[in-house]
């Protein structure tokens, strides 16, 4: 399993657009094969930053979906941000839920 995550800050005027071209994006990405999730997250303390979280099954699934043309759409949306976006890709060899706090908690 990889993660994609972006965190983006966008410009207070531009803060809406943002989000509505996030969305759009979001239904689409969502039928691309490989992908697991895809959810956009607004910062509860500032409504200017936003966090893209993609789990994908595989780091080719990813690759594919960062050759396509809905992701030249995303990077052109820096325009929109104050800062470059930070982005961070992660891959996961395991993973573990409610039981795993559970057991720690025992």
């Amino acid at each position: 399993m990889v993660v994609f995550v972006m965190k983006m800050i966008s410009r207070p005027e531009k803060s809406l657009e943002l989000r509505q071209t996030l969305e759009a994006l979001m239904t689409l990405t969502r039928k691309d094969k490989g992908c697991l999730s895809h959810n956009v997250f607004k910062d509860i303390e500032d409504d200017n930053i936003l966090s893209l979280v993609e789990v994908w099954e595989n780091q080719d699934d990813l690759n594919r979906h960062l050759r396509s043309d809905r992701l030249t759409v995303l990077m052109g949306t820096t325009s929109l941000m104050s800062q470059p976006p930070e982005i961070m890709i992660s891959e996961v060899s395991a993973s573990s839920g409610w039981e795993a706090i559970e057991a720690v908690r025992d």
